[in-house]
């Protein structure tokens, strides 16, 4: 099977013939997109726009200390950024529509009602306000030109509008920029308070630091001991650890015992909440017995917290012998007496620890004292050096704050200049928007790109065949014609549009003929008439310089052109051959032969002879052109797939072929019905009718493989519509070589 050729990018020749052949599809977008141009141009509303163009006077830079305490102005991109965020500014657009006094304004109230309704729930006059606000919001712009100009520009649907609303926004920049120096000038003095204020906190707050410096440097984190006791502070801290560890080899001496009679568990039971609370009250006396020690070293020795100690430890005492008694009733009277005197030794333990823990405490904040006393020397020195430095500057910033030079330095630093009117508003005499001639262009130039963008996508999507060469390499069968599109077709299609036909003239289905046909129109010098005698030299040569005696055309399926084909073929052959030629209407479902030829339909035919097998002479009609004599199909009451068959058909052939030079048979569509496979198989030669530009590849593949499969006598292919396809060159166009427009037309 042959292989579809890779399809070739479009020349400037080509891509011309194929927008003219979809001339269609390429100028319905583009007529929509320039009405829509058009419409739009005319229908959008005028825009006007207004400009004003205001100047920066900048002041003249400080010098010295002021100027770097308040620094420089503003840059002019900064001051531009500065305007439009005056231009968002709700207050600010208020104020230019009360200048302007557009609220009361009678046409702007209505035109602004009717744009107001997107703020439901308002008042009228809120309404009014909020959609002159919105609409300046957007409508206004700042543009900064060279140096310390700048731009205003107003949009507006009136001329006069415009203007009034640019010049009120100058107005409200002119006005702003004064009364920021005032305000600026007024701010000085409270600048000056505040930073008093400031200073004065500083102050305040230095000295309170250095007043608890002072006091903490005089007191003491150790206010029990001091040079004198503190020898007696560490003799009772190395006792304290003397008693700690006698109390520990006790208490170890006691646990051995527990672990050896395996009491562990029962220990455990002997603690409750009562014996922890009086375990902990007998470490807080102990810590107490340490803390008088400490305190009176010629004292009584504590003598009444030591009387505390040994009742609470008494207490504790007989708490932990009624627990063991209630607890481990089972237990002999020595098991219970080791486990309370172990419980007692752990909080003796306890008990001792907290009272050493206590004089050790003492003896180290003595000596972190001793330590840190030169460090808060410094530090109170340095506390009073940062007083001192605050007054100062205080008393400064005092004698400064009356100076003239301030309040200049804070109004460069808070204005950085005055606006002042450069050029008025304008008053523009014609709408900026639309560009009418330009949308309309744009329009002109998108619809003609989507309009052939359009054209090239159909076209890389069609399926059809176009020229021979494509139609060759896929079918493998020769192109004997080229039959183009001319005038002496056509104009039967307009007249006959009313007329049904099921097999059309060249190129368009649905046509109907004059009342002579094709016999009268079909001019031998013409281009229509020199294609069909190309096609006759080639059949002759085709087939050993000899004609077949019977030929079948067919197509793969309807409105293709088969029909006109056969008739201007019939036509051709009869006038070349000079001999006897059998024109047969063989599309028994769907006769439309006779119109072709200008001929009226006829009852009886080939259907009644196929029925009754009697070849009847006076069934076959003359026509207006010498030795060529037409058969139509008739009309049989039996079923068309009864009628044809290969009997039917080859005695059909026998009988004709005797009487007739040669036998030409317009066939039904080979994928339609299978007639055409049957007839083909009996004639000498099958011509395939193919329509360029619309004969889809995988139909006309398939038809000419089920023919050829039926027998292989397809002689080639004939291309109808050609001339839709094929460069002007090849002399199809009305008027050339030779032709004028009558005889190119047929007329």
């Amino acid at each position: 099977m042959a292989v579809t050729p890779e399809s070739a990018p479009l020349d400037l020749r080509q891509l011309i013939r194929v927008l003219s052949r979809r001339r269609w599809m390429l100028l319905l977008p583009w007529g929509v997109a320039v009405l829509v141009g058009v419409a739009a141009a005319f229908l959008l509303k005028p825009i006007y726009v207004s400009q004003v163009t205001l100047v920066l006077e900048q002041p003249q830079a400080l010098s010295g200390p002021l100027g770097g305490m308040v620094g420089g102005g503003v840059s002019g991109d900064q001051q531009a950024e500065m305007m439009r965020e005056h231009l968002h500014s709700t207050p600010f657009l208020r104020s230019v529509i009360q200048a302007t006094g557009l609220k009361t304004d009678p046409a702007t109230r209505a035109w602004a009602l009717a744009g107001a309704k997107r703020y439901p729930g308002l008042p009228a006059e809120q309404q009014i306000e909020a959609f002159l606000t919105d609409y300046l919001r957007e409508g206004i712009d700042v543009r900064r030109e060279r140096g310390d100009v700048f731009q205003i520009t107003v949009d507006a649907f009136q001329a006069e509008r415009a203007r009034r609303l640019a010049e009120s926004v100058a107005n409200q920049f002119v006005m702003a920029s004064k009364a920021a120096q005032l305000e600026a000038t007024r701010g000085t003095q409270i600048f000056s308070i505040e930073q008093q204020e400031v200073y004065r906190r500083k102050l305040v707050d230095s000295e309170s630091r250095l007043e608890a410096a002072a006091r903490v440097a005089l007191g003491s984190d150790a206010p029990q001991l001091d040079a004198t006791n503190v020898g007696r502070a560490r003799g009772l801290l190395e006792q304290a650890n003397l008693e700690l560890e006698e109390q520990r080899q006790k208490l170890a001496g006691l646990r051995a015992q527990v672990q050896g009679r395996k009491l562990e568990p029962s220990l455990e039971l002997l603690s409750s909440p009562r014996t922890t609370t009086l375990a902990a009250q007998l470490a807080e006396l102990d810590r107490q017995l340490s803390a008088v020690l400490l305190a009176e070293p010629g004292g009584d020795g504590g003598a009444g917290v030591r009387l505390l100690i040994s009742r609470k430890y008494a207490e504790l005492e007989d708490e932990l012998d009624r627990g063991a008694a209630a607890a481990l009733p089972a237990l002999p009277a020595d098991a219970h007496d080791l486990l309370v005197r172990m419980r007692l030794a752990q909080a003796d333990l306890v008990a001792k620890q907290a009272g050493h823990d206590e004089i050790d405490r003492q003896v180290s904040g003595y000596r972190r004292e001793q330590s840190l006393s030169p460090d808060r020397d410094l530090a109170v020195q340095r506390l009073r050096q940062e007083v001192e430095a605050n007054r100062t500057l205080y008393n400064s910033f005092v004698q400064q704050a009356a100076a003239s030079q301030i309040s200049e330095a804070f109004q460069n630093a808070r204005v950085g200049g005055r606006f002042s009117v450069l050029e008025p508003a304008t008053l523009p005499l014609v709408p900026a928007r639309p560009n009418r001639p330009l949308i309309v262009v744009l329009a002109f130039v998108l619809g003609g790109i989507v309009g052939v963008g359009t054209v090239l996508v159909v076209e890389q999507h069609d399926e059809s065949m176009k020229d021979a060469q494509e139609v060759e390499s896929l079918l493998g069968l020769p192109v004997l014609g080229a039959v183009p599109r001319v005038g002496e077709l056509g104009r039967s299609s307009r007249r006959g549009a009313s007329a049904r036909t099921a097999d059309p003239p060249v190129l368009h289905a649905g046509t109907a003929v004059q009342r002579d046909g094709l016999i009268h129109r079909l001019k031998v010098e013409s281009p229509l008439g020199l294609e069909f005698r190309r096609i006759y030299l080639k059949l002759a040569k085709t087939h050993g310089r000899t004609l077949p005696r019977t030929l079948m055309v067919t197509s793969a399926t309807r409105g293709e052109g088969k029909t006109t084909i056969t008739a201007c073929l019939a036509i051709t052959l009869a006038r070349e051959l000079r001999e006897k030629v059998l024109l047969v209407d063989f599309d028994l479902r769907s006769p439309s032969l006779h119109r072709a030829l200008g001929l009226p339909s006829a009852s009886w035919g080939l259907s009644q002879m196929l029925q009754s097998r009697v070849f009847e002479e006076r069934h076959v009609r003359a026509t207006s052109l010498p030795h060529l004599d037409f058969l139509a199909a008739g009309r049989s009451e039996r079923p068309v797939g009864e009628l044809v068959d290969t009997a039917a058909c080859e005695w059909f052939l026998q009988e004709v072929v005797p009487r007739y030079s040669l036998v030409l048979v317009d066939a039904p569509p080979n994928l339609a019905v299978p007639d055409p496979l049957i007839l083909g198989r009996a004639v000498e030669g099958v011509l395939y009718v193919i329509k360029a530009g619309s004969t889809v590849r995988k139909a006309a593949e398939y038809g000419v493989k089920v023919q050829r499969e039926a027998r292989d006598n397809v002689l080639g292919i004939l291309m109808n519509d050609a001339g839709e396809v094929l460069p002007s060159y090849y002399g199809y166009r009305a008027g050339s070589y030779g032709y004028t427009p009558e005889e190119a037309g047929g007329a």
